[in-house]
Parts: C-alpha cells; sequence; structure tokens
C-alpha cells in the first residue's frame, strides 16, 4: 500500500443518526451547488455492509436511516463529500479508518450509481489477505472467484444476512467493495507520427495487445483478422460488443482499415470483455482479466476505463503494479475524463506502473476533459503522458450504440478513452522494433521521447504528447520515468534541501553526453525560482549499453509561493531529448493540531469522534482514538471541529462542535464533552412519548457550506454545546426537530438559532402555539411501506433544517406542528419490502407550509391523478445554468430536467421507480441527447437561445394499477442565462374513491394548466382526448371553458386514459398522455 494522505474535499453535509428515521439537512446552497444539482429521478434504498438501510429521497434532502434488527442504538455518522453521500455506523468507523473496510462499502450515492442499491439483493466485495476464520460458514457468503495477483477473492453476501454476518468477514486484510468501473468516454494516427513507422516497416506485427472492454466486433471488417483470442469475465451472455466502446479502442489500435487504419494494424488482439452491456464491470471481473491477458502472453494491456481514486492502493491498482513487475506486461489506462479540476486521474490510472494517458486536441493543446494530478494522497506526477481523443473515428460495432456516425462501420468518439489506444498502439510498434523490452522499458522509452506542449504543466500532460518516431529513435531512457520529490513542510526557512536520483539508460552501441536542463512551473503557471529545483551534474556520460545516475535537487527555501511545482529535467544531445517529469510541492503555511477528547468523567475517551472541515480550503478528515487524542496537520485557516461523543453504556451523546476554529499557529486543544448541557422539552401532550430528535447545525460562506446533525429518540439524552466564538448570524444557524408521539396524533416542534449552538436547550410547548395539519394518505400498494417525512427550516431561510420520517398507513394522519416562523417541508417516501418489490417505490414531495398558530390545514397525497406535476419548490423543475466553474465544458450551457412525471392528484411532485423510461432533448428539431430517466436528466447546450423540445415517458410496475404509462412532450424557447424553463403541465382534478376510482355515466372533470413553480396558467388553446380501452383508440372530449371537461364513462370499461394538449400565453406547448389515469367502479 503507498503511503498517502487523506483526500479533501469542497463540501461537505454530515450528520449523526441513531434510532429510527432521520433525514439530515442538505448542505446550505453556495454560489453553483443546490440550484446546479440535478434531483433524483426517484426515491432508492441501499443495505450496507452493516445490514443497516439507507433510505435516498428524490429531492435531494438527507438520507433516512433504518437501523438493521438488533441495531437500534448504533449512532450513524453521515457526510457529503463532493457529491457523495456517506454513512457510516458508528461500530464500523474504527474499521474505516483503519483501513479494514473500504470506504466506498459506506458510500451510498456509490452504490447507487453502480446498481448496488435494494433492487439487488446481494452486495459483491473483494476480500483481500488470509480468509477469515469461518468465511464461508457465514450466512449468505459465497465465493465467486479466486484474484492470486492481489492475494484476495471475490465474494456475493446476501443482503438479508448481513446484520449478523459482516464482522465475520473481516479479517486482516481489507474488506473492499467490488465496485464498478466505467469506460472513459467523453486524426489521429499521424498526429503522434503512426506513418512514418508503417513505412519503416513497423505496424505491430508479432506483438499481442489485449483490449480488456466491453468486447471487441470481430465480424467487423477492420478486425475480423485480428482477434486471438476471447474471454468474457462479465455477467453478460457473452463476449459480444453491445456498447461499442472496445470495438472503436480496438480499432484505434489495430484496425486494418484504410482510411481509419489503427496505430498498430499489424498487431494481434487479445478480447477481455470486463464491462458489461451497458459499459461498467465490477474490479474483480478486471482483475481476473488483467491476470488472463499476462497469462495469455499480452505485451500490451489496454485499458480505456476506470474509476474514483483514493488514497490507499486498491485491488486494481494492486494488480496493475504486481503483474507489471512480475510478467513484464505494459498497462496502458486512460487518465479518466473529470478534467479541468485537479488531483482527478482515475484508477487503475494512478498505480505507480501504468503508463497513464491523458488527452489532447488536434493542435496538442489539452482537451477540457482530460484529468489533470496530482495522484491523490502523494503528490506524484500523473497522468506520464498523452495522446489524442478528441473526434477519434474508429470501427462501430454492429450493436453498438454510442459514437457520432461519419460513415457506414465508424464513428467518432472522444474522451482518454481514445488517447490510450494511440499510446497502447504506439507501445506495439516500439515492441515489434524492441521485442526484448519488458513493459518498464516500453513504458521508459515512450515517456522520454514524447513530445510536450508549452505551457501545460507535468501534471496535465505528464512528458508530452506520444511521439511514434522520437521513440523508434529513442536510445536514451531513465528509471524511474519521472521523479517526486515530495512535500516540504512549513515554514520554509529552514527546509533542508531534498534529492533522489535517477538513472540514465542508454541502449545505444555509442556513448552519449548529455547536457541537463530543468523545466519547472510553479503554482502560478510561472517559471520556479532560480536554483529551486537544481541537478548534481548538468552534463553527464552514459556509455554503449550503460547507465549514469543523476541527482534532483530541490531547495524549497528559495521563492515565495507555495504549492505544487511540476516540470521535467530535460537532457538533450545534438537534435535529439529526453524528459523526465518531475514534482515536489512547497506546503502551503500550515501548524500541528493536536486535540485531547476528554469523556463525562473528566477523563480522555475512546468514546468520541471528529470531523474536521476547512472553510478556506478542501480539507476534510473524520478521526478517532482509542487514547482520546488527535494529531493532525492543518493549513491556515478556519475549521470546522464536529465533535461527538456517545456513551454505549449510558446511551448518552454530547455534541460538542467548535464551527469557528482558526488555526493560526500550533495548537493543543481540550474538548471536554462536559461542556455539554441537556436538551429538556415539555410537550402539551402528557401522552405524547418521544419518537426521533435531531439537534444540528449549518455553517455557510460564499464559497463552502456544511451541515451537521446527531438524532436520538429521547432529547433528555442528548446534550449540546459549542467551543469557541459567535459567528456571524448569516453564517451558523442551528436547529432542533423534536418528534413526539400520543395514540391520536404526531408533534413536531422545531426551533432555530443564528450564530452559535446553545449550551443545553429548555422549552415548555403550549397548544396554542401548533398549527393542525390533516393529511388523507392513499392506498399504499401491497408490497410496500410508506413513510412520512416532516422537515423544518426558518421561514426565510433555506437551510439549517432537517426532516424526520416514520412509518405511516393509508388514512388520516393528524400533525400538531410548532408554528413559530417555521417552514415545514413534507413529502412521502415508498419503497419496497423485499428486492423484489424494489420496483414499487416511489416519493411525493408536497409544496412548503409556513402555517398559522391555531390553524388546521388539509392536504392529500398518494392519491389520483397521477401525472406530470410542476408545485412550487425551492428550486425550477426544468431549468436553465452555466457550466459551474469547477467543470464542464466552458462552451456549453446546461439544461436541467427533474420533473414529477408521477404527480398526485394532492398537487405532489412525485417521483416513481420505472420498469422503462426515456427522456430526450432537441433544439429546433435537432436531437441533442437522451437519458434513461423519465423527465430526468442533464443535457448540454449552445450558449445561444433555441426552440427546444424535452420528450419523456416511464412505465411502471401495473401493480400500480394506475398512470402505468406517462408520456409528455414540452415544447418551448430558452435564451441565454440561469432561468427556469417556461414549460407548463395540464393537470386532472378529478374526484376518486380510495380505490382511484370514478363512477360510471356522466362525468365532469376539473382541469387546469399550471405553469413552474406552481402558478395558474391560462391556456390559449387545450384539448382533452379519452381512450376506455388503454390507449388503443381515443375519442376527442368537450372541454367546457377550458376548465371542466364532460366525458360518459362506459358500464363496461375498467379505466379512463387521458391525453391533453396545450398552449399557454408564452408560446410553449404541452402534449400529455396519462394510460390509466384513474379507474371506474361502479355508478
Amino acid at each position: 500500500m503507498r503511503p498517502r494522505a487523506r483526500n479533501t474535499t469542497t463540501r461537505i453535509t454530515a450528520a449523526t443518526i441513531t434510532l429510527g428515521l432521520v433525514c439530515a439537512a442538505a448542505a446550505p446552497a453556495t454560489a453553483d451547488s443546490a440550484a446546479d444539482r440535478p434531483r433524483t429521478a426517484s426515491a432508492r434504498t441501499v443495505t450496507l455492509i452493516t445490514g443497516d438501510r439507507v433510505l435516498v429521497p428524490a429531492n435531494g434532502a438527507g438520507p433516512a436511516v433504518q437501523p438493521a434488527d438488533g441495531r437500534v442504538d448504533v449512532v450513524f455518522h453521515t457526510h457529503t463529500v463532493a457529491g457523495h453521500l456517506h454513512v457510516i455506523p458508528a461500530d464500523a468507523l474504527p474499521l474505516v479508518s483503519s483501513g479494514t473496510l473500504d470506504r466506498r462499502l459506506f458510500d451510498v450515492t456509490g452504490l447507487l450509481e453502480a446498481g448496488y442499491d435494494d433492487r439487488r439483493a446481494d452486495l459483491p466485495l473483494i476480500q483481500s489477505g488470509p480468509a477469515p476464520a469461518g468465511l464461508f460458514s457465514a450466512t449468505g457468503v459465497r465465493a465467486v472467484r479466486d484474484l492470486p495477483s492481489v492475494g484476495a477473492r471475490a465474494l456475493s453476501a446476501d443482503k438479508a444476512a448481513l446484520a449478523g454476518s459482516w464482522r465475520s468477514l473481516v479479517g486482516e486484510g481489507t474488506l473492499w467493495l467490488d465496485g464498478k468501473r466505467q469506460a472513459t468516454l467523453d486524426r489521429s494516427t499521424a498526429q503522434i507520427g503512426a506513418p512514418e513507422a508503417w513505412r519503416a516497416g513497423l505496424d505491430g506485427s508479432g506483438v499481442t495487445v489485449a483490449v480488456l472492454d466491453t468486447g471487441v466486433d470481430q465480424t467487423h471488417p477492420d478486425l475480423a483478422s485480428r482477434e486471438v483470442g476471447e474471454r468474457n469475465f462479465t455477467d453478460s451472455a457473452d463476449t459480444v460488443d453491445r456498447v461499442g466502446h472496445g470495438t472503436h479502442v480496438a480499432s484505434t489500435i489495430a484496425g486494418t482499415g484504410g482510411k481509419y487504419k489503427g496505430v498498430a494494424h499489424g498487431a494481434k488482439l487479445l478480447d477481455g470483455k470486463v464491462l458489461d452491456d451497458f459499459g461498467s464491470g465490477q474490479e474483480s471481473w478486471i482483475v481476473a482479466g488483467m491476470e488472463w491477458a499476462a497469462e495469455q502472453g499480452a505485451d500490451i494491456v489496454n485499458l480505456s476505463l476506470g474509476g474514483s481514486d483514493g488514497p490507499e492502493e486498491d485491488p486494481l491498482e494492486a494488480a496493475v503494479n504486481r503483474l507489471s513487475a512480475e510478467k513484464g506486461t505494459l498497462f496502458v489506462i486512460s487518465a479518466g475524463n473529470a478534467g479541468p479540476r485537479a488531483r482527478t486521474v482515475s484508477s487503475p490510472g494512478s498505480a505507480d506502473a501504468a503508463l497513464t494517458v491523458g488527452s489532447v486536441e488536434r493542435d496538442d493543446s489539452l482537451s477540457f476533459f482530460s484529468s489533470r494530478g496530482p495522484r491523490i494522497g502523494d503528490g506524484a506526477v500523473k497522468p506520464d503522458i498523452t495522446g489524442p481523443g478528441s473526434g477519434i473515428v474508429a470501427a462501430k460495432a454492429a450493436q453498438g450504440q454510442i459514437g457520432d456516425p461519419v460513415e457506414p462501420g465508424y464513428v467518432s468518439l472522444s474522451g482518454t478513452s481514445m488517447a490510450a489506444p494511440h499510446v497502447a498502439g504506439a507501445a506495439a510498434i516500439l515492441a515489434q522494433r524492441h521485442p526484448e523490452w519488458s513493459g518498464a522499458r516500453l513504458k521508459a522509452a515512450l515517456t522520454a521521447s514524447a513530445k510536450p506542449t508549452q505551457g501545460l504543466s507535468a501534471f496535465e500532460q505528464g512528458s508530452g504528447r506520444v511521439d511514434v518516431p522520437a521513440a523508434l529513435a529513442q536510445t536514451l531512457t531513465t528509471e524511474p520515468s519521472s521523479v517526486s520529490l515530495g512535500t516540504q513542510l512549513w515554514p520554509h526557512d529552514d527546509d533542508k534541501p531534498v534529492s533522489k536520483e535517477f538513472t540514465y539508460r542508454n541502449s545505444g552501441d555509442q556513448p552519449v553526453t548529455l547536457d541537463l536542463t530543468t523545466e519547472v512551473l510553479g503554482p502560478d503557471g510561472k517559471p520556479a525560482p532560480q536554483g529551486m529545483i537544481t541537478l548534481s551534474s548538468t552534463r553527464v556520460a552514459v556509455p554503449a549499453g550503460g547507465t549514469a545516475s543523476v541527482q534532483v535537487i530541490g531547495d524549497t527555501r528559495l521563492g515565495s509561493l507555495d504549492g505544487m511545482y511540476s516540470g521535467a529535467v530535460v537532457a538533450t544531445t545534438g537534435t535529439a531529448a529526453v524528459r523526465t517529469p518531475l514534482a515536489v510541492e512547497r506546503e502551503v503555511e500550515s501548524y500541528d493540531l493536536r486535540a485531547t477528547f476528554l469523556g463525562p468523567d473528566g477523563k480522555p475517551t475512546a468514546e468520541f469522534s471528529t470531523l474536521v472541515v476547512g472553510l478556506d480550503s478542501d480539507f476534510f478528515t473524520f478521526a478517532g482514538d482509542p487514547e482520546g487524542v488527535v494529531d493532525l496537520r492543518l493549513p491556515k485557516g478556519r475549521y470546522i471541529l464536529n465533535n461527538l461523543f456517545a456513551q454505549a453504556a449510558t446511551r448518552a451523546v454530547q455534541h460538542l462542535p467548535y464551527p469557528g476554529f482558526e488555526m493560526t499557529k500550533k495548537t493543543d486543544l481540550v474538548v471536554d464533552a462536559r461542556v455539554a448541557k441537556p436538551i429538556k422539552i415539555t410537550p402539551p401532550d402528557p401522552a405524547a412519548e418521544p419518537a426521533l430528535s435531531a439537534s444540528g447545525y449549518s455553517v455557510s460562506t460564499p464559497e463552502r457550506g456544511a451541515s451537521f446533525t446527531v438524532a436520538v429518540r429521547d432529547p433528555s439524552t442528548l446534550s449540546i454545546g459549542q467551543i469557541g466564538p459567535e459567528l456571524p448570524a448569516d453564517m451558523l444557524t442551528w436547529s432542533l426537530n423534536v418528534g413526539l408521539e400520543s395514540p391520536t396524533a404526531y408533534y413536531g416542534l422545531a426551533w432555530f438559532q443564528d450564530r452559535a449552538v446553545p449550551t443545553g436547550f429548555t422549552r415548555a410547548v403550549r397548544q396554542q402555539d401548533l398549527a393542525t395539519v390533516r393529511t388523507t394518505v392513499g392506498q399504499v400498494v401491497p408490497g410496500t411501506t410508506a413513510a412520512r417525512f416532516l422537515g423544518a427550516v426558518p421561514a426565510a431561510g433555506d437551510s439549517g433544517g432537517f426532516s424526520i420520517g416514520r412509518n405511516v398507513r393509508a388514512g388520516v394522519l393528524t400533525e400538531h406542528l410548532l408554528a413559530d416562523n417555521t417552514r415545514w417541508n413534507s413529502s412521502l417516501m415508498l419503497f419496497g419490502d423485499t428486492p423484489q418489490d424494489s420496483g414499487l417505490g416511489g416519493q411525493f414531495i408536497a409544496e412548503p407550509l409556513v402555517a398559522q398558530a391555531g390553524k388546521t390545514y388539509r392536504q392529500r397525497v398518494n392519491v389520483g391523478v397521477f401525472g406530470p406535476a410542476l408545485p412550487r419548490a425551492e428550486f425550477p423543475w426544468l431549468r436553465r445554468f452555466d457550466v459551474p466553474p469547477t467543470g464542464g465544458n466552458p462552451h456549453a450551457d446546461i439544461l436541467s430536467a427533474d420533473i414529477g412525471l408521477f404527480g398526485d392528484g394532492g398537487g405532489n411532485a412525485g417521483f416513481t421507480a420505472t420498469t422503462a423510461a426515456k427522456t430526450t432533448l432537441y433544439r429546433d428539431g435537432v436531437k441533442i441527447g437522451e437519458t434513461a430517466f423519465p423527465a430526468g436528466g442533464s443535457f448540454e447546450i449552445p450558449k445561444s437561445a433555441g426552440r427546444y423540445t424535452l420528450a419523456a415517458e416511464g412505465s411502471r410496475d401495473a401493480r400500480f394499477g394506475v398512470s402505468t404509462h406517462v408520456a409528455a412532450k414540452w415544447t418551448f424557447d430558452s435564451k441565454p442565462g440561469r432561468q427556469a424553463a417556461p414549460i407548463s403541465v395540464v393537470r386532472f382534478h378529478a374526484e376518486l374513491d380510495a380505490e382511484n376510482a370514478a363512477p360510471t355515466g356522466r362525468y365532469l372533470l376539473p382541469v387546469t394548466l399550471q405553469l413552474e413553480n406552481g402558478a395558474k396558467g391560462q391556456p390559449r388553446r387545450l384539448s382533452v382526448d379519452v381512450s376506455y380501452d388503454e390507449g388503443k383508440t381515443w375519442h376527442r372530449a368537450t372541454v367546457i371553458a377550458k376548465s371542466l371537461v364532460v366525458l360518459d364513462h362506459p358500464a363496461g370499461a375498467s379505466s379512463v386514459s387521458l391525453r391533453a394538449a396545450a398552449e399557454d400565453s408564452r408560446g410553449s406547448t404541452v402534449e400529455q398522455t396519462i394510460v390509466r389515469a384513474y379507474q371506474l367502479g361502479k355508478r
């Protein structure tokens, strides 16, 4: 395992949860965060390795946690890092901190993205190191395959048995998630000089290249004679490429076509299918594919795939390093498409031995999407090299689904996926010239001879763009191929010069004398101070067939600018040059923090955890220690220290944050649990018992936001307080949400305070301070459980609150809510009781309610007619905005759709699981893009005005009974700027019974036009069609005054389907269809 520092993040939401259901607050909105985040298409659930279940609402609200049986007293730490929600039970936290448990096992967002939610009954794992005693006797654990290259085994664990079996899976090694890696998609042979090699008779003949990807289409004429072996490692039925990615990659390497000839068209191919028919693959599949390719004698292995990297060495990186060393194989791996942000190189391209490839345009400028270094954790130089990756034309698989057609049989694709095979092909040509060379020698020659682009750092381009003729002529290489001088700690006036040796190897038959210089750029992109990077010698003689070593020396006392410095040692002899990338970090102003944690008895305790979040930097970490002492090194600046104590024996919890901590010097801090004081709440009804309570706070700055929550069943077990000074009122908001239940009603109580978390909190509530909400909950489909969520935020704010959930049944709920300058947000979440019932999940989101004391309000939820709805909400359901400065195409805007296609008759936005769904966007009649979500997705659009059409549809499980298929098509004008799209929907206001049925005979159906954000529109035109045979035949209905539909329900029909078309006053149009909008009962 490589020693790296822990990764950091810009934005974080954190919470601690225990007992029952709680939704943590979303992080406060910052300039480009919340408004630009798409909502989830439907509510989903995830079972963690511990057996605990996490419910993720559809509206971007915080998670709800259901502890597994026997785990109701477990505390849950929840935080969101870089958009990824993590939920870590307290009893697993020490194992995560020590590296025994893979943190991704608790990455709820990642589990959802990988398809590991509860629609899947098992959790795939990789267990490294010696197998724990009793591993395979544990209930529900099954061995899938051995992975000898990394000393590990792939496992399948039954989620239903995890609560009782997860500890038996933990051994001396690491228990990893068998995560998913994706194909890294976002003229090339001449650009890298391949034709010159072809003219010299070098085309990769005699070399075998393995393509580990989505499969290779052998039926394509360019690839028909190339393949010498294939194997399927996925759960797909065969090796057929149904994506098109692997075929395109293979064609770039070894295609025999005339116009679109591959770089090494004489090479033979091994086809290892490690990505499934959707372009993703489990890590164990990829490791097994790498082992197979190496055993089959592949000289070069192309991996145009990747996933997020972490500070530790993961199984894929370990496999690359070990197989490279043991088999001499060269692994050419794409860097990833997460640019232009730094520290985004993906794994396994982050492996030391990998030849990691970034992407350049035709003019060798860096592709905006190409991932940048340095490597996470240790600041090493990655990528190693670049290749053409934009607009690459290559073979199209017969069943391929991706790419822009260029001519029959060929498509254009962009991404570092396309850059990697150019380098793999170049390596094959070089291997033909030097069949005795190992993969490491090939890598060294390719990087040493690469052509740099002026103005780019080593973290952007490595040594430069691959240059085939230069590599073939290259007789000089360096070992290692790049040099990292590490991190020099602040202050720098006493820094000691640091040096590392690297070696020049001369494979020629003549001695060479090299003149050495350095080219180094600072954090500002300007040349480094003179003398910061020097060499032990500026001239070195390398004998024929021999080596010579040089020391590169970094003196970080020089200069005044802190940060990352990168560049290259350039060795020249005549017209030839050898480049060796190098890097050193001059640490920014930083100090040591020692925090000692004292429990309620005043002694150091192990029963604590702390999360540290930077407010002026991207720093983030969480820590614990059996001795009650945490040592950290922090850059100068402001931080939140979120400190929590929890005593297992007494079930007492103390939450004692330090939200305004400033790191300006070496600091010793004592965090004393005795400072926190208890919460005491007296309800108006003595029969009301504690259900669940949560105390939390949010901190926001213009650049960053963070929220933290602690939840307990009984608020009297929770003590709260704050260390340090108050913060400005617009920076910190504290919230307390108390849930109580009596035999007849639920009590929702909420309070808010700015500037600081109070030291203890006492309140007595009177009945006259409350408003009453009576909510009719419609019939819940058998096989699902319904949970009602109530969240409170300040009436004038948009953050600082959180939601509490409870299971409910169909009927009328009575809720008494504290009406004290509070905005209540409510939703109903449906989730399947088993993986087989996951298709019945969904969520309904109500408009916010600012209630008045003494008043009674009525709501309906989960009642028909179900169809598109645009209720008032914090953010528009269809909106346009500029690409955030954190990344993306700077030449495009984003149109983001999150429309509730299954809104209910109560006016709530509705999101349900679908069996089939599609959303397609057109601009002026030309298709822009398509997603597999119902009225959801983000699309890049030109930065100019245009007329757009958004077509969406979704079908859901027949067990819903009504609205089994809903489709809508919106046409509207949009111009540049951050704004809501001018769309509308037709709403049907049917009076239905508990079965969502209307009587037969004459029936009057009110209809309205609803604009975005819940406003009522005046239609220029409105028509309605009706069908009584589920859409097979349609009949035009009479519409009176554009507001009342006259129907005559026939006695023999079982359902009514509705189709509407309307134009609003702005010229926007909508067409929508609802199949089985409601059922028909008796007259």
